[in-house]
């Protein structure tokens, strides 16, 4: 019969559960900066594709418009 690994529980040999550390002021703050960073990116990059979209369709629409005035024999520029 195989063994099965079970949950680990941290126990001391008078039959308390460890205490996991609390994290130290410093510790939060950084979390909480690199969360700020993280969030602050993310809007970045939202923003960035929000203002890039109306720029790409009018320069689609504008190489669509040269390719079917190329095909009617129009040179364009």
């Amino acid at each position: 019969m195989a063994k099965e690994n079970g949950p680990v529980l941290d126990m001391t040999p008078d039959g308390h559960f460890v205490e996991p550390s609390k994290p130290s002021l410093a510790q939060i703050a950084l979390r909480l900066l690199a969360f700020a960073v993280a969030l602050g990116v993310g809007a970045v990059v939202v923003w960035t594709a929000f203002l890039m979209i109306p720029v790409l369709l009018v320069l689609g629409f504008a190489g669509y418009l040269l390719m079917r005035g190329q095909r009617r024999g129009w040179r364009g520029f």
